[in-house]
């Protein structure tokens, strides 16, 4: 078993990404093939996870650093070799946000983090047995802000 800490999950910004989920998601068991996606600068950190077959299901996700979340997360042997992963530094962590009905601040689901081997894009929600970790965990960073639109186009000039 090997353990991946925030040092090793650093990633840039894409516009589409092709993932593959060998034994899909949790209660989506037969979705393989998703696509991550940016959501917009509005959306800060935030990025789209959505399948690639019609209707299929769509995630809003994030790395836990970018929304003020230290965690390390423990990854069996079982999902090491699933995902071919040789080394810490090939894998990226995420996770998947709840949004509030009401527009209020998102939770996240530390409990059952994305791992995504950067070297292959397979991909697999690991369960963590930490107590410590929750699947509604409560985040500052707002799902879209507006302000962040000004920021970014200030980047570029």
């Amino acid at each position: 078993m090997s353990q991946v800490t925030e040092e090793t999950t650093r990633t840039e910004r894409v516009l589409s990404l092709p993932l593959s989920f060998p034994i899909g998601l949790p209660g989506f068991e037969g979705h393989h093939s998703f696509v991550l996606g940016a959501l917009g600068p509005e959306y800060g950190p935030y990025l789209g996870l959505r399948s690639t077959q019609e209707d299929g299901p769509s995630f809003v996700i994030a790395q836990p650093s970018e929304l003020g979340i230290e965690m390390a997360v423990d990854i069996d042997d079982f999902h090491q070799s699933l995902l071919g992963i040789k080394d810490a530094g090939e894998v990226l962590v995420m996770l998947i946000a709840t949004l509030d009905a009401e527009g209020g601040l998102p939770t996240v689901n530390t409990q059952a983090p994305l791992v995504i081997n950067v070297t292959n894009w397979r991909s697999a929600q690991v369960l963590q047995n930490n107590q410590a970790y929750s699947m509604h965990e409560a985040v500052e960073v707002p799902l879209r802000d507006r302000s962040r639109i000004h920021n970014a186009n200030e980047l570029v000039e």
